[in-house]
């Protein structure tokens, strides 16, 4: 290999998995077939000296709806089976899906074909581990490195062991919608209409089937996926729930994304209920019964300060990560804790799942409306939001804000003048060159003056 194109490889060595797994455009890095191949090997290399309790591995790989998944799914499929281990394939699976699969499956690892909430032309990979747990940073560093290794140090050895089977999973869909039933066992939904927009995503062909097997109406939309439509409406785009709720007069509207592990509800007056509230509702039902360890649940720096204030009315504290799903399972796990999530939609619920599912969100908040006698927009009334504004900006690196002297100074300023009164979060994307200026406060004029000030103080110093 060439001098540049190792210099190259040893430049973007920290840049292969982002903040939840390899995300990317098909045919270009990290997502070229020779790259996916070389992180395949790597994977089934990691098995095998992490995993020797096993005499035959397997991996189990689900996929999104799009079009590139079927050749990603191969690439990885092939590449592992060269090592002799076993690949199982459920098909179009939610994330959540393909994590419950590792487990039932008695799997070593899972692979899920996504890239989540982006565009059909984006496409990604994400790794768990045979608990069903995300990837740690650890376990992501180790396939990390030895990607890096093979591609930099020497050239990767042909596989000499018996190729390992390829078994597809049957009525993968049937048998998750099943366990989805199970986790609300009892509920009758007969009387109540469900809204439901797929987002032509992972969940389009079973999600409709688990509401109205428990006895919903369910009028559906976006849920014939063609592989270029993925995310039109959703989670992402409420507004077009929203519309259908209010024209069916649905008791409840239930957005998921492509993935189908953020759920965005719609109450029955047509009001967005994001991950805050529904956290605020289901914690609050299950700490009055007695049912939420250590009254406690779990958030994120962008969790809004009415959840704070909703729960501390309740005696429920909250314990905050940074972003990412994989940071609050992190802490649910540490603390023996079972509710926390995000306000983008991203809740566990963990006695069920170790991972974000939105259409268990829309189950465990339709149980509290059930048992409750009461209807969405009345449970929503607990919490307050406080005016939050957040401004993304396209940056072409992501240099430490401390090191930009006219942000440090006015973050410095602002968060003088607000006190306690509100905070201010800057971050960078995960997985896009985006920087994310939120600002949180009850006097929306000023928080919306602040976050433009460092929004444009933070393109001018790094901006595209």
């Amino acid at each position: 290999m060439k001098e540049t194109a190792l210099k190259k490889l040893i430049t973007n060595r920290h840049k292969l998995f982002g903040t939840d797994g390899i995300r990317g455009t098909p045919g270009a890095y990290p997502l070229t077939n020779e790259m996916l191949a070389t992180i395949a090997s790597s994977l089934a290399q990691h098995l095998l000296t992490t995993r020797t309790d096993r005499l035959k591995q397997r991996v189990v790989i689900g996929k999104d709806t799009r079009m590139s998944g079927e050749n990603i799914e191969k690439i990885l499929s092939d590449n592992i089976r060269a090592y002799g281990i076993d690949v199982l394939l459920t098909g179009t699976i939610t994330t959540p899906g393909l994590a419950y699969f590792v487990k039932e499956l008695k799997a070593d690892a899972g692979i899920m074909i996504s890239a989540s909430h982006n565009k059909a032309t984006d496409n990604g990979i994400k790794f768990f581990n045979n608990k069903g747990y995300k990837f740690s940073e650890a376990e992501e560093e180790d396939v990390e490195d030895i990607v890096f290794t093979d591609m930099v140090l020497k050239p990767r050895q042909t596989c000499h062991r018996h190729k390992g089977s390829l078994i597809r999973v049957k009525d993968a869909h049937v048998k998750y919608a099943d366990f989805l039933i199970s986790t609300v066992n009892g509920l009758n939904l007969k009387g109540l209409t469900v809204a439901l927009d797929c987002a032509y995503g992972a969940a389009s062909p079973f999600a409709k089937i688990v509401f109205s097997r428990l006895g919903a109406r369910v009028i559906a939309i976006h849920d014939k996926p063609s592989g270029h439509n993925i995310n039109e409406g959703g989670a992402i785009a409420p507004s077009i729930l929203k519309e259908l709720v209010l024209k069916t007069k649905a008791d409840i509207g239930v957005a998921v994304d492509g993935d189908g592990d953020r759920g965005i509800l719609v109450d029955d007056q047509g009001q967005v209920v994001d991950g805050d509230c529904t956290i605020a509702i289901v914690a609050r039902y299950l700490a009055k019964n007695n049912k939420l360890p250590k009254n406690t649940v779990v958030g994120t720096v962008m969790s809004n300060y009415g959840l704070k204030a909703c729960l501390k009315e309740s005696g429920v504290d909250i314990i905050c990560t940074n972003v990412g799903d994989k940071y609050v399972l992190e802490a649910l796990l540490n603390n023996n804790l079972s509710l926390g999530g995000e306000q983008s939609g991203h809740i566990i619920f963990l006695d069920y799942l170790s991972t974000p599912d939105g259409l268990l969100t829309a189950l465990k908040v339709l149980q509290v409306m059930k048992a409750t006698g009461q209807a969405l927009s009345d449970l929503c009334k607990c919490m307050t939001k406080y005016p939050q504004i957040l401004v993304n900006v396209k940056v072409k690196e992501r240099r430490p804000f401390e090191q930009m002297a006219v942000v440090h100074e006015k973050l410095t300023q602002f968060n003088n003048r607000l006190r306690d009164e509100g905070r201010i979060l800057l971050r960078y994307s995960g997985t896009e060159l985006l920087a994310r200026v939120m600002v949180e406060g009850r006097d929306k004029t000023m928080i919306e003056d602040m976050a433009n000030s460092l929004a444009t103080e933070i393109q001018q110093e790094i901006g595209i």
